[in-house]
């Protein structure tokens, strides 16, 4: 067996081009992280979409057969949503489905709609803010990330969850840190860890006297009300897990709208195209470039390759979404594609992203939102020079500068 290829991860345009050539030679290579342990790489749609729904395949480390099998016994950035509490994410068979089923009555996709008017009246109030650090910054740009984008979601987050809206600001960047690439082991990464346990702890206590409108106050109240070990690893997993892919999602919309009029008109049109928008740009780019680890439970076969009991999996759901396998033209951003496969930029099976209805809403709330008060934003760096991040899973913009009225130059 040939040796481990080294996985590219910082650049867009360069991830396309990479995953496609891994794509196209095999579905299934050993590979090695950045800085991190080997593991085993799915790139291929059907492949893909069989892992995910492999229960063989568990997203509980526990399961492997020594500790020292997963990540090489060692701690790296991106394990934390595998390796920190047990919660939805790392959890399989009954206890995962208890930990879901806390949540699913909220989230689902009629319960979101409830939710709509405060995410209008929020993305309101963020677009005030924006609009005062265009003015602010006379003829210099604005970072759409950390203007809008970041803070967004975390305040929908938060609000959904029923955290005070003085605290959202210190989710975004607890969150934000959290996902950072610092060693999880830091004692700033602990600070940050405890620091937003005991927000939402705090968040809890005062539910319990003062319960209002939101998730934390509906497990409360449930019939069998839900445990504080319980509540702080749903809320937890939710406030990880939500807001930095709903941001990375809402940056690389706009980037993608401000220089397609005929898809910003079609976004614009009315909530039907809006919807279809948002999901070819979220299977043209998933927030999440794979799905969180997988451990081979035994020896799995996908796409003529064994991989061996103990593996550490990653299912490539960016390289899966662009599989000309699966997909006419994959590397354009096209809506209303008829008689193609649901993208997996939400996963699929056992583990489909909870949010997902949430983050549909933001999205299709925020991106036409954005553009109607904004009719001449433009990028104020070419979108082949924006940064990314290089970790694992964090695959954001390093920032985006906007002119929201149109370059001053």
């Amino acid at each position: 067996m040939k040796p481990p290829t080294m996985l590219r991860l910082p650049n867009d345009a360069d991830n396309v081009e990479h995953y496609a050539a891994l794509r196209e030679e095999a579905s299934v290579h050993r590979v090695v992280l950045p800085e991190g342990p080997p593991v085993w790489l799915v790139t291929r749609y059907d492949d893909v979409r069989a892992g995910l729904r492999d229960e063989r395949l568990s997203s509980d480390p526990r399961l492997l057969s020594s500790p020292k099998h997963k990540f090489g016994g060692r701690r790296i950035p991106e394990d934390m949503l595998s390796s920190t509490g047990r919660h939805m994410l790392n959890t399989d068979g009954a206890e995962h489905r208890r930990l879901r089923a806390l949540v699913n009555a909220e989230l689902s996709s009629g319960a979101v709609t409830r939710w709509r008017a405060g995410i209008e009246r929020v993305v309101g109030e963020h677009l005030d803010r924006l609009a005062e650090l265009s003015r602010q910054a006379g003829d210099e740009p604005v970072d759409l990330m950390s203007g809008f984008a970041d803070p967004l979601p975390a305040s929908v987050i938060g609000m959904v969850v029923g955290i005070d809206p003085d605290r959202w600001p210190d989710v975004a960047r607890l969150v934000r840190h959290l996902l950072s690439d610092e060693h999880p082991a830091s004692p700033e990464m602990v600070d940050s860890y405890h620091e937003l346990i005991d927000l939402i702890v705090a968040t809890v206590e005062r539910k319990r006297t003062d319960p209002g409108d939101d998730l934390i106050s509906a497990l409360l109240s449930a019939p069998e009300p839900t445990g504080l070990r319980d509540l702080l690893s749903t809320v937890m997993a939710l406030l990880i897990g939500g807001p930095p892919t709903t941001a990375t999602a809402m940056s690389h919309g706009t980037v993608v709208l401000s220089s397609r009029p005929d898809l910003l008109k079609r976004a614009l049109a009315d909530d039907t195209e809006v919807a279809t928008t948002v999901e070819e740009l979220l299977r043209h780019h998933p927030p999440f470039p794979f799905a969180n680890w997988r451990f081979a439970t035994e020896d799995v076969e996908l796409g003529g390759v064994t991989i061996p009991k103990d593996a550490t999996v990653l299912l490539a759901l960016a390289a899966a979404n662009r599989d000309p396998r699966a997909y006419a033209d994959p590397d354009a951003v096209c809506p209303h594609r008829e008689h193609e496969p649901t993208h997996l930029a939400f996963g699929s099976g056992t583990h489909r992203c909870i949010g997902a209805w949430l983050a549909r809403m933001e999205l299709a709330v925020a991106l036409p939102a954005l553009f109607r008060r904004f009719p001449r934003l433009s990028l104020a760096t070419p979108a082949d020079e924006l940064v990314w991040t290089a970790a694992v899973f964090d695959r954001r913009l390093e920032s985006l500068p906007v002119w929201l009225h149109g370059s001053p130059r």
